[in-house]
């Protein structure tokens, strides 16, 4: 087909709803010290900023206000919720599914607070959970890779990290420590309050166990296709099955070395996105840049200002701008409809 330029691609990306599935900006903000957190400013030690996230066309996203102990989630938190404050016409917490689109409407960039890592920061205590619930937190991952016999974790064995094969997954999958009590009751409450649980950084054991037990479509924020890049962060066929039969939505990741650590390009990327939707359908698949949340390495889009590139590589491919509207935010708020709008706080 036809070269797409930027300029076609541009008015494309400019008629879709853009929600990213994962950002750690507030907490790197927090890690290096940057206080009182700024997010106006226009500041290329990060990622993203609000002036760049306009420039993107960026509308709402999940920002990981925490994945550590308590402290280090209340002071991000915080100093999130403060510089939401500051810029009342720029950023708006968001809470429901017609909250994002009220944000792209009055053009401001809607925050879904997320914190990572329930087992280190919840310790053990629901009351915790609601807690953070009430200060406007709607979105918890079982873990960071955390988890072991400790009552507080959320899951019986730690999570690995690094390439693998097919026969370690398989491994994993029968002989990990799944979801312990205290993950089953965590998740009850959360389907009770509405909050979107992420599988993210969980072990594949536990994986399972939470899609049988989830009264609520789930998500897994940031990650990518094992398929396509043998890492133990991405999703296998089989897991990508069952997060469909779920209702759920897989966010792919910027991150080089989930797409290929040999060529991480935005054509890779777009084969990732294709294959999900060739396996399990379009509907279940959307973005998850993990945006500051990788250190030194550089993602496959620079930072948010370029977002457009990854719409010009799906045009380029031949995906419908209707199959783009749903990668880029359309399956996000999809699946907000689920889970955010049926709290029974």
């Amino acid at each position: 087909m036809p070269e797409v330029t930027l300029e076609e691609a541009q008015a494309v990306h400019d008629r879709c709803l853009i929600v990213d599935g994962h950002n750690d900006t507030p907490v790197e903000h927090v890690h290096r010290g940057d206080r009182p957190m700024d997010l106006k400013k226009r500041d290329l030690a990060y990622h993203m900023d609000v002036p760049r996230m306009k420039e993107g066309g960026f509308d709402a996203g999940f920002f990981v206000v925490g994945n550590g102990p308590t402290a280090n989630v209340r002071v991000t938190l915080e100093q999130t919720l403060a510089s939401v404050e500051l810029y009342p016409d720029d950023l708006m917490l968001v809470f429901s599914s017609r909250d994002v689109e009220r944000a792209r409407e009055s053009g401001r960039i809607g925050i879904l607070l997320t914190i990572e890592g329930a087992g280190r920061w919840l310790e053990g205590e629901m009351d915790i959970l609601r807690l953070y619930y009430r200060l406007g937190v709607r979105c918890i991952g079982i873990t960071h890779g955390e988890g072991g016999d400790d009552p507080v974790y959320l899951q019986g064995s730690r999570s690995p990290f690094g390439p693998c094969t097919a026969h370690d997954r398989e491994r994993e999958r029968r002989n990990a420590g799944g979801l312990t009590d205290f993950g089953k009751a965590v998740l009850q409450e959360s389907n009770r309050l509405g909050v979107i649980t992420d599988l993210a950084h969980i072990n594949d054991r536990a994986f399972y166990q939470v899609l049988e037990q989830s009264s609520l479509p789930v998500t897994m924020t940031h990650t990518a296709v094992f398929s396509e890049c043998n890492h133990w962060r991405c999703l296998t066929d089989d897991q990508l099955r069952a997060l469909a039969g779920a209702g759920g939505v897989m966010g792919i990741a910027f991150l080089p070395g989930f797409i290929d650590p040999e060529n991480a390009s935005a054509d890779r990327m777009v084969d990732h996105i294709c294959y999900v939707a060739d396996l399990v359908g379009i509907d279940h698949v959307g973005i998850g840049s993990d945006y500051d949340g990788m250190g030194s390495v550089t993602p496959v889009f620079g930072d948010v200002s370029k977002l457009v590139r990854l719409t010009r590589a799906m045009l380029s491919r031949g995906l419908t701008e209707d199959d783009i509207r749903k990668v880029l935010g359309g399956n996000f708020l999809r699946l907000f409809r689920h889970t955010l709008d049926c709290g029974q706080s």
